[in-house]
């Protein structure tokens, strides 16, 4: 899945929705950001900083996938980041207390963990699935269990149980009503990722049919026309994401183009378009 936009855009925002999911102890009021360490290019999934200098900062990486080199990179990044905040005048300083950065990696699951975690004592580690079954037992009418649903969830019990997960998202009074746009375009976008072989005609009944909201003609069109808009977003950005990694590993704009059937001209756009 190409999940680390999706993660991005929904922790940035909201820090108490991953501290409500984690139990990390991110201060109060801190926002989020990506930030990209320039000398090396490494782009951090999401920096979390508090308006006060003395708490701590939290570099924060998704990885759902195996990869070896997730702890080079994130101790890589948070040296680095740790360099840029603290100038060589300050540190020079009898009096300078240095900030502390703190370094989480949030799999998908223990099968996506390396072998050389142990190697890595200062890093936290934290598992996805374990954390959204602990959340669901604890807050089981959460919207934020019901937009995650797609990660873990069985596929067979995802597929019946998708229309409730839509409607606990849409109906929860306590979303301000950006916020209930934010989590329904990320649910819709994780089922589509999960259900990649179904059409959008098939995904849209996966969740209309059982919806109140399509008892009505009004309703069936409000619906339709906000998974239509969900879904075409989610493939925009799953086929942006593909052509930035590509390109991060060496791919020429003539490669890229000819592995994913874009034109070079809309690939050198995607390449040229700044991340939001």
């Amino acid at each position: 899945m190409d999940t680390d936009r999706i993660f991005h855009e929904l922790f940035r925002d909201h820090p108490e929705w991953l501290r409500e999911l984690t139990g990390l102890p991110l201060p109060e009021g801190c926002r989020g950001s990506s930030r990209i360490l320039k000398q090396l290019e490494i782009r951090c999934d999401l920096l979390l900083e508090s308006a006060d200098p003395d708490d701590p900062r939290y570099l924060v990486e998704f990885q759902l996938y195996h990869d070896h080199s997730i702890f080079n990179r994130i101790e890589l990044a948070r040296q680095m980041l740790w360099k840029h905040l603290h100038s060589r005048v300050d540190c020079r300083r009898h009096d300078f207390r240095p900030g502390v950065i703190e370094a989480v990696v949030l799999f998908g699951s223990r099968t996506e963990l390396p072998s050389s975690s142990d190697r890595y004592p200062q890093i936290r580690i934290l598992f996805l699935d374990e954390m959204l079954e602990s959340l669901r037992m604890r807050h089981p009418a959460s919207p934020l269990v019901a937009a995650l649903a797609p990660l873990d969830e069985p596929a067979a019990e995802l597929e019946k149980d998708a229309a409730a997960h839509y409607h606990q998202i849409r109906s929860n009074a306590d979303l301000r009503s950006d916020d209930r746009e934010v989590l329904t375009e990320i649910f819709l976008n994780l089922l589509l990722q999960r259900f990649k072989t179904k059409s959008r005609e098939e995904i849209r009944k996966m969740i209309a049919e059982l919806t109140p909201l399509h008892e009505t003609r009004a309703g069936r069109e409000l619906l339709e026309e906000g998974m239509e808009k969900g879904i075409e977003k989610g493939i925009e950005r799953g086929i942006e994401g593909l052509v930035r990694r590509m390109s991060a590993k060496g791919k020429s704009v003539a490669e890229i183009s000819d592995l994913t059937d874009l034109s070079a001209e809309q690939v050198s756009r995607i390449l040229q378009t700044r991340e939001p």
